[in-house]
């Protein structure tokens, strides 16, 4: 199944057979560490450097030990791209080697929009909600009604739970984990943080962190370890300056929107838009990968935004450089079709 078929909700069928992508030792002990503390209730984290399959970890556990048991999970994020990459994982995972007890489960995005679903939407049948956390806020009587209020035992699994501390999210931890201890299910909520940066350099916010996940860490690995295996790259760092004049858009920010921008890792649409627009800066970016190529050969460009991606990659292409683009999700406005996880896949496979 790929992200072409799926919809806002539907039904994902398990195939027979063992996952297509085995999992690296590290991330077997870090299910080995979950499996231990799922004999209890627990919220904890599963702390892994960036693109070291926090997400393939989790899936792989979840479908295990709770759809494959037919019990729920609540998958919340603040970003949409990684909603869109959780479904993938949960679609290309599904094989029989994880869930043999069941033939198939229903899944459900909410996003907020009519046309990707909305708490309202939300039917008891839902065996996984993966859903933006803002979306599940505001219309948290129906989660609470339709879906938390008719089980025993649910999974919350937050992602990038570094943000967990703010109020939005401790709103909703709350009330998912209340409803349950009011109708007499105290240990029926369990909660997994998944997070490369598990705590912040704010001491307060450590402290609060802690408390949102009382039983800290459970597993962790050191990006160190997973450069020795080569699991990861050895990064090495350069500034190249671009010269683009941004200062008085960002001095204009106030204390909130600086705070933001801590907090979520994104620049405000103004301000991303001219960076990402800016014909100068593009030009030396492409430019200077050319005239260093033999350096760096092979190049991996972590774009701003989508649509910065797409037209760096034109850029590339038009000074005879072989490139393509890999993104979460974008849609063709003729035929409402996405780019799919298979078609990403083959991107990179010819790269």
């Amino acid at each position: 199944m790929t992200m072409v078929e799926v919809t806002y909700a539907g039904r994902i069928e398990v195939k027979r057979g063992e996952t297509p992508k085995e999992l690296y030792s590290h991330q077997n002990e870090a299910i080995i560490a979950l499996n231990k503390k799922n004999q209890f209730p627990f919220e904890g984290l599963l702390v892994l450097p960036t693109d070291g399959g926090k997400t393939l970890t989790a899936v792989h556990w979840l479908l295990r030990n709770f759809i494959n048991n037919k019990k729920k999970v609540l998958w919340i994020a603040h970003r949409h791209e990684l909603l869109d990459q959780a479904l993938e994982t949960v679609c290309l995972s599904a094989y029989s080697s994880l869930l043999s007890n069941v033939s198939g489960f229903r899944y459900r995005i909410i996003l907020g929009h009519p046309k990707h679903g909305r708490p309202v939407h939300i039917e008891p049948s839902d065996d996984i909600i993966i859903a933006s956390k803002n979306s599940l806020n505001s219309g948290l009587d129906h989660l609470l009604k339709n879906w938390v209020g008719n089980l025993q035992e649910v999974l919350l699994v937050v992602d990038e739970a570094h943000h967990a501390t703010a109020k939005t999210y401790r709103k909703l931890i709350n009330a998912v984990k209340d409803n349950l201890q009011k109708r007499g299910h105290e240990n029926g909520f369990r909660m997994l943080g998944l997070t490369a940066t598990p705590f912040r350099t704010d001491e307060s916010e450590k402290s609060l962190l802690k408390l949102v996940f009382p039983n800290d860490i459970i597993f962790s690995e050191h990006l160190r370890n997973l450069i020795s295996k080569g699991i990861l790259a050895e990064p090495t760092f350069e500034n190249l300056k671009t010269n683009i004049e941004i200062k008085q858009k960002l001095n204009a920010l106030n204390a909130r929107q600086i705070k933001h921008i801590e907090d979520f890792d994104r620049l405000p649409k103004e301000i991303a838009e001219k960076i990402a627009q800016s014909s100068t800066r593009n030009n030396q970016i492409v430019d200077y990968y050319i005239n260093n190529r033999e350096k760096y050969k092979p190049l991996l460009v972590f774009a701003i935004d989508v649509e910065h991606a797409i037209t760096l990659n034109a850029l590339f292409k038009a000074k005879k450089v072989n490139s393509d683009f890999v993104v979460s999700s974008v849609q063709d406005l003729t035929t409402s079709a996405k780019v799919s996880a298979r078609e990403n896949a083959e991107k990179i496979k010819k790269s």
